[in-house]
């Protein structure tokens, strides 16, 4: 069975999807959009499933037929899945260009064709343009399906052109089951925590081990601040670690710092928090909210900087990262101590 199938949370909307198909009322184009990890993919790709199912009797695909096989192979000729090519940061023109033959032939099996793009938020411009044109005059039996974490990202064009359909966070019950049949019920909602509610993000977090990693991570900012790391060697530790991984570990930090202290508890969603998590919560303070917006932005202008082509020094980077960090509370610490 195809991994993350028939995920408990999607099942809704794949009947809605499945109701329009038996009424002849799909629309000729939908955009899935929501946070990674909650099941986008998995969801567009159990409708697949069913559309191209022959036998059409049942509520989900009978996994036999012709049309379930060559599926399941990967090899159906209606499909056609475009992403990132092997080491390419878009998706390419090119790509959008090879697909034209596919949309304006008629489909080989039953009365419908599926363009899967995602994520789509990596079309680039030029990609996004040419795509434009299948979108506005889509040739008949071709449903095209866009997938993006980020629709903010994609032309207005291309948003005004789809349907949209909005993927939520499950909820916690539900997510916490699903991990809980492969996971410890501890490590489960650990990782749910980490991921930031994404049940399918938590479970990539587990079988790639890195809980130990944001514990690590965490654990570093603690040390700042408790005077038992310096800068220089806590931006010496985080070099060794992929850009993406740390600031995703850094950005979750700060965002359930932020939430757990607006709520004045000292637990996420019922849920205990970890003890190095609980004591940098304890260490910022209700009163330094607008501390933690500021650290977050911050964090915000290092992604950027390293995702430009400028090619920064990225060691003084994390290293001014760091000082930001003590900046933002030690000045805090000082007006406490002033004031006591």
């Amino acid at each position: 069975m195809r991994k993350n199938a028939y995920l408990p949370w999607n099942q809704p909307l794949i009947q809605q999807l499945s109701t329009l198909l038996a009424e002849e009322k799909l629309g000729h184009a939908y955009l899935f959009q929501g946070a990674l990890g909650l099941g986008k993919y998995s969801a567009l790709m159990d409708f697949a499933e069913l559309l191209f199912c022959q036998d059409g009797s049942s509520e989900k695909a009978c996994g036999s037929c012709q049309g379930c096989r060559l599926f399941q192979a990967g090899t159906h000729p209606d499909f056609l899945h475009l992403t990132r090519e092997e080491g390419a940061t878009q998706i390419k023109i090119e790509q959008i260009r090879d697909s034209q033959s596919f949309i304006g032939n008629t489909p080989m099996f039953g009365k419908h064709k599926i363009l899967l793009i995602e994520p789509a938020e990596h079309l680039n411009i030029n990609a996004a343009n040419a795509l434009l044109k299948n979108l506005e005059e889509p040739a008949k039996g071709t449903l095209i399906f866009l997938i993006c974490h980020q629709p903010g990202t994609l032309l207005p064009t291309i948003r005004s052109r789809c349907q949209a359909i909005k993927f939520s966070q499950p909820k916690q019950d539900d997510s916490l089951a699903y991990l809980r049949q492969s996971l410890p019920a501890e490590q489960a909602e650990q990782a749910l925590l980490l991921s930031r509610g994404a049940p399918l993000k938590a479970r990539q977090l587990v079988e790639e081990g890195r809980l130990q990693e944001f514990g690590e991570i965490q654990q570093s900012l603690l040390d700042l601040l408790q005077e038992d790391m310096s800068v220089s060697e806590v931006a010496a530790s985080w070099i060794e670690i992929d850009n993406e991984n740390l600031l995703e570990c850094l950005l979750t930090t700060v965002d359930t710092m932020t939430r757990v202290l607006q709520a004045q508890s000292t637990d996420w969603n019922g849920q205990p928090l970890p003890e190095t998590l609980k004591s940098l919560i304890h260490s910022a303070g209700t009163q330094r909210l607008f501390h933690l917006h500021e650290f977050y932005l911050s964090l915000l202008d290092l992604r950027a900087k390293l995702r430009s082509r400028s090619n920064p020094n990225r060691l003084l980077l994390l290293e001014s990262l760091c000082l930001h960090w003590l900046e933002q509370f030690s000045r805090q610490n000082n007006r406490e101590v002033v004031s006591g």
